[in-house]
């Protein structure tokens, strides 16, 4: 390299482009014999992902080799070369902020090492070692390379005169001679969306904000007096409302590339374009909070594409802290005991709602009651075993622990009463829906749930 080039820095960082992309650059390069899969899998890949709204590009061997190395033959000399070229191109469009593929056979672990290293420096690196049995490649011999190299058209061609070398610290292992293409891709699939995020690492990082906001508001609900205040939709605020609001969001900018809309901050436009958004109740059920009956809650939710994918709500009062998470069609949904004031907590306890659909316990708002209610409450009263009331979303998490079945609730609320619950409800095998019957989505230009909501232990329990 010349000694006259100098380096210059991008003119935006890493961060800035992974939250104008709204995704997490990575570079997932498969390897193995022509006629393996590579990159009939990474197509089907990368397609599903496109679907999903990421960003993404294919770079195939094959095709490079048409214009960014067509001067490279395949010496061994050239092969490196080959593969530096590809991993720096790779490098540069995940520095972008692409999730970019890489289909090449890559025979060396001296040229597998090669390629880590490179993307490394700048982006995520998985290797994909598609493990297809050489019959079965040649069986298939899409470019008729193997008839070419057993007639001794091809010198050197990999499987056949030149040795190929098995990965020894491949990320993902696939076989398409075991698994069809369509399996194959789903596994590339998950561990790219998996590599979006560290959900474990993340809500427990909620959790602990959570705790901390707990501390704050009871520290404040300590008091023999402290000031309300009526905010312009004539909603109370405490001091302990902001001070939990300062704790979480301070807490949670740490944790993703993620926007933040809570209920006690000004609103920020600029979350419409992110895909991942925070949505925060500091305090739910303030009015419960200054009437004392403990019955308030802290709602943290992180929430992807409109959905919330992980949801914690804590009751400081009696230390129930619950966690639903709900990503790649896997759902889990737990309680623990987590005082706030440093007592030894509990193990986690799984959760899942009931399975009545008769003789059903239904939860009501202690602050809010509506006509529409109970005319519904009557006219389903042969199907109603008992009604509990209980303030904030813990008639929610109520029902995602199996103690309640159904919730109704008509009139206005906000989608940081509802974001937290309705993760941990779903988690937990429940149902969470606008009134009509609508999905209930997050980080919406409105935040306003305008049309009232459900829960549900499950469908049949629907009340008419």
């Amino acid at each position: 390299m010349s000694t006259n080039i100098t380096y210059t820095p991008d003119a935006l960082s890493a961060s800035e482009r992974r939250i104008a992309m709204g995704q997490r650059p990575l570079v997932v390069w498969l390897c193995g014999l022509s006629g393996s899969g590579k990159t009939t899998a990474a197509k089907d890949a990368e397609r599903r992902l496109y679907s999903l709204g990421y960003k993404t590009y294919l770079l195939d061997g094959d095709n490079v080799r048409h214009g960014l190395c067509s001067d490279l033959e395949f010496t061994d000399a050239d092969r490196r070369e080959n593969i530096r070229r590809l991993a720096e191109c790779a490098s540069l469009m995940a520095g972008a902020g692409l999730i970019v593929f890489v289909s090449a056979i890559t025979p060396t672990r001296e040229l597998q090492a090669l390629a880590r290293e490179i993307v490394s420096k700048h982006a995520g690196f998985s290797l994909c070692y598609v493990d297809t049995p050489i019959d079965v490649c040649r069986s298939r011999d899409p470019k008729g390379l193997y008839r070419k190299a057993d007639a001794g058209l091809i010198k050197d061609f990999t499987g056949v005169s030149a040795p190929f070398e098995a990965p020894e610290s491949a990320e993902l292992t696939l076989d398409t001679s075991k698994d069809d293409i369509v399996g194959c891709a789903d596994v590339i699939v998950r561990h790219v969306l998996s590599s979006q995020i560290d959900l474990t690492a993340a809500a427990e990082k909620m959790r602990a904000a959570a705790l901390e906001a707990g501390k704050a508001i009871m520290e404040v609900y300590s008091r023999d007096d402290f000031d309300v205040r009526l905010k312009s939709d004539d909603s109370p605020v405490t001091a302990a409302d902001l001070a939990a609001n300062r704790i979480i969001c301070e807490a949670v900018k740490d944790i993703y590339d993620a926007a933040v809309l809570t209920e006690e901050s000004e609103d920020d436009p600029t979350r419409l374009l992110r895909r991942w958004c925070f949505v925060i109740d500091p305090l739910d059920g303030t009015k419960e909070f200054v009437s004392r009956n403990g019955e308030f809650t802290v709602n943290i939710a992180l929430v992807f594409d409109g959905h919330p994918v992980i949801g914690v709500v804590y009751v400081p009062v009696t230390g129930e802290m619950y966690t639903g998470i709900k990503w790649l069609g896997e759902k889990t949904a737990e309680k623990r005991i987590m005082p706030y004031d440093g007592g030894e907590p509990s193990a986690p306890e799984k959760i899942h709602v009931s399975d009545r659909d008769d003789h059903l316990i239904v939860m009501g708002s202690r602050s809010f009651s509506s006509k529409e209610l109970d005319e519904l409450l009557e006219r389903n009263k042969d199907r109603i075993a008992s009604f509990t009331v209980s303030g904030s979303s813990l008639k929610g998490c109520r029902i995602a622990e199996g103690k309640a079945d159904i919730y109704y609730r008509f009139g206005l609320t906000h989608e940081w009463d509802t974001a937290a619950m309705q993760a941990v409800v779903e988690a937990a095998g429940g149902i969470l829906r606008q009134i009509p019957g609508q999905e209930m989505t997050c980080n919406r230009p409105d935040t306003l749930n305008r049309s009232g909501f459900y829960i549900l232990n499950k469908e049949s329990s629907a009340l008419k």
